[in-house]
């Protein structure tokens, strides 16, 4: 590469830039999973009958597993969504 060509891409290819990625809805979306599990949270300690181990178990392993697969479900959706308008 000659220095009045200034830098491009490695190959030498033209690339076009598509539309800006929804990323603060993706965002939105995983903070709606956090408050969700939240409120799933309370209900388990507050009205469900189901033993103390059960509760401790779901509470440190269970709710924050599923916040994240909501969450990434979430995000996979609106990515979908977003591939597929182009």
């Amino acid at each position: 590469m000659s220095a009045d060509e200034g830098a491009g891409t490695l190959v030498g290819r033209q690339e076009t830039h598509g539309r800006r990625y929804p990323g603060l809805l993706e965002r939105i979306g995983f903070l709606i999973t956090i408050v969700t599990a939240i409120f799933v949270g309370q209900w388990m300690w507050a009205e469900s009958d189901w033993p103390t181990i059960a509760l401790w178990v779901v509470t440190i392993c269970g709710l924050p597993a599923g916040t994240l697969l909501l969450g990434e479900g979430v995000a996979r959706i609106i990515l979908r969504i977003h591939v597929s308008g182009d």
